[in-house]
């Protein structure tokens, strides 16, 4: 297991001071991306040999989220390899040591020589041995590879599409996890949001510099998803966000 800590900032809260989603979000990818890089397995070691590990969907769930100064520990492990992919746990805990966040993951190794997924390299695998070996994962319900809409696509109301800036894009030179999750809640009817509960991604291809995004946003049973798509009329989806109370 690795762990980090730190105080809720001001650039992280909504206007009533308490973490926003996408920010909560960015506190867990974050602390995946420290455990790699403190295991010689980082962002800057992927780039040298060509394979990353990409997040293929999240689910996460929200017991109460943290508010302005208040101190926080985020912990990650792994939990499984099999084939080309690879679960992760998350928790959120805060100073007085209750939950406020689990959270299972999928992630998988992609070779940005050839294009594609690919098995990883036992060499690659070692460094995670320990967290098989000494964590147990999170009891949580089956991580779910599809979101189900419970709604025809033409059901969708279309939000305000977005044009992918530079600000989107990290070392991957895609639009990074959390920029999805932030263009899917600006897309949301006002207050959608403040009873959050349950949060459902799913990655699908990546989006790049000068791409458009097309939310489209759905009524699903207990809450809202949206798609973040190609094309104006639906098209295929860069990613899936589904939010339940």
């Amino acid at each position: 297991m690795y762990s980090f800590e730190g105080d809720i900032r001001y650039s992280e809260v909504d206007e009533d001071g308490v973490l926003t989603i996408p920010s909560m979000t960015n506190y867990l990818q974050d602390c995946a991306l420290f455990h790699s890089e403190a295991i010689g397995r980082g962002a800057f070691h992927a780039r040298e040999v060509h394979l990353s590990w990409l997040v293929s969907a999240w689910e996460i769930q929200i017991s109460r989220l943290p508010r302005f100064t208040d101190h926080v520990v985020v912990s990650t492990w792994a939990t499984q390899f099999k084939g080309i992919f690879a679960r992760r746990n998350f928790t959120m805990v805060g100073a007085d040591g209750a939950e406020l966040v689990r959270a299972d993951s999928q992630w998988f190794m992609y070779d940005d020589r050839l294009g594609r997924p690919v098995r990883a390299p036992r060499e690659e695998l070692a460094p995670y041995d320990p967290d098989l070996a000494n964590d147990v994962p999170l009891d949580m319900p089956p991580l779910q590879r599809q979101i189900r809409l419970d709604a025809p696509r033409e059901a969708g109301v279309a939000a305000e599409p977005v044009v992918v800036a530079r600000a989107h894009i990290d070392t991957n030179h895609h639009v990074n996890n959390a920029q999805y999750i932030a263009m899917a809640f600006d897309a949301l009817p006002e207050n959608a949001d403040a009873d959050a509960r349950w949060l459902e991604v799913q990655y699908c291809t990546a989006a790049r510099l000068g791409d458009t995004i097309y939310p489209h946003v759905y009524e699903v049973q207990d809450g809202h998803a949206v798609t973040l798509d190609d094309a104006e009329t639906g098209g295929r989806p860069y990613a899936v966000v589904r939010v339940r109370r």
